[in-house]
């Protein structure tokens, strides 16, 4: 694929396929011209597309010229409407494809007197395998070096079986996280305080091999750094943290892989007035919130740079809780939780905002018994 984010590449990425000579690999195509409206045509193009899902994800270019398969010039289309052909072909996907194609992504790119380009960009899907229903089809296809081939009954038999296994192997990695955490096992270490524990995982990251270059200046930064960040180089990837208190407790750090996926780890409740004896233990909602939206919405910003798009699985896991409790409002807290440690229900987000985030945060709630208010800081929902 393009290493960059769907929503940024322009004409200049595509020229530099050019100026480069790219050639076609199992995760990028070219193609001179859009498909035919033959029913024949569109068999072909929902083949391509499924056989890309099924396999490793791909971005399919239409629109340059790529004999023996590098990329020489761009051909453009002339299309008087591109909106509306983009349109058109996404219909012609949603049609014939069975089940639905989870974050495929499709726009055109307007290329000067050289006409347009279309790129669809087609995620590894995490419900593969997919069949082509378009016109009485019912076949499936996979996708090898050389090009795509219908799937034999014993490849769809270990399809089927990889993707009832993958939810339970993306979770591992959240849980590796928690692990880590709880037991200390990183350079740095959290004090006892109640902390959430956030990892973003693209879904494709079983079916697509990666070793980001990840550095300190580009790494994820923790929640709310104050003061200088520290960093720490590790096997597997970037640690950035904030500064240690007076007992050498970090309050917040992010934990950057350079496989591709990310983990923001910070306190979010302390004792109040711990040398009276009415110290009270509190948990802030605002805390959590901001610091969730800022894990999965900035974790996914940096991994866009990198071309790595959703769906994404983001976890959250909130310890060290029990008998603290949560501030309502200025005037009501909770009653005590009565838990020290829960994992919030998964959420596969394919676009992602504060809205797709909204499930997370009222489960957060949820965790100390109270239902999230509406406007639960005076803003929106």
């Amino acid at each position: 694929m393009i290493p960059r984010s769907f929503e940024d590449i322009a004409k200049s990425d595509i020229e530099a396929l050019i100026a480069n000579g790219v050639a076609e690999r199992r995760t990028l195509e070219f193609k001179r011209d859009l498909p035919g409206n033959s029913e024949k045509d569109r068999k072909e193009f929902l083949a391509d597309v499924t056989s890309f899902a099924n396999a490793q994800g791909s971005d399919i270019l239409f629109g340059i010229d790529a004999p023996k398969g590098v990329a020489t010039i761009i051909a453009g289309m002339k299309i008087d409407n591109p909106d509306k052909e983009v349109l058109r072909w996404e219909e012609v996907l949603l049609a014939g494809v069975e089940p639905r194609l989870p974050g495929i992504k499709l726009r055109w790119i307007d290329c000067g007197e050289a006409g347009g380009v279309m790129l669809i960009r087609v995620p590894a899907s995490t419900i593969a395998p997919h069949r082509v229903i378009f016109a009485r089809t019912n076949r499936f296809f996979g996708r090898k070096s050389n090009g795509k081939y219908e799937m034999d009954t014993q490849e769809l038999r270990d399809a089927f079986t990889a993707s009832e296994a993958l939810p339970t192997r993306l979770r591992a990695l959240h849980l590796e996280a928690v692990d880590a955490a709880l037991r200390c096992d990183l350079p740095i270490f959290l004090g006892g305080e109640p902390t959430a524990i956030v990892s973003l995982i693209p879904t494709t990251t079983f079916r697509e091999a990666r070793d980001l270059d990840v550095t300190p200046e580009h790494a994820l930064a923790p929640h709310k750094p104050s003061g200088h960040m520290e960093a720490i180089r590790m096997i597997e990837g970037v640690l950035l943290h904030t500064n240690p208190g007076e007992q050498g407790a970090v309050r917040s750090y992010a934990v950057t892989h350079r496989t591709g996926r990310t983990d923001m780890v910070w306190t979010i409740g302390r004792v109040v007035d711990e040398l009276k004896k009415s110290e009270t233990k509190l948990v802030w909602p605002q805390r959590f919130e901001d610091g969730l939206l800022d894990a999965a919405i900035s974790g996914a910003s940096w991994l866009n740079h990198y071309g790595i798009d959703g769906p994404w699985l983001v976890m959250a896991t909130i310890t060290g809780i029990k008998d603290y409790r949560l501030v309502v409002s200025s005037e009501y807290w909770s009653d005590p939780a009565w838990r020290d440690q829960a994992t919030l229900p998964p959420l596969m987000i394919e676009r992602m905002n504060r809205a797709a985030l909204l499930p997370l945060l009222r489960s957060f709630w949820l965790a100390f018994g109270f239902e999230r208010p509406a406007s639960p800081f005076g803003g929106d929902s």
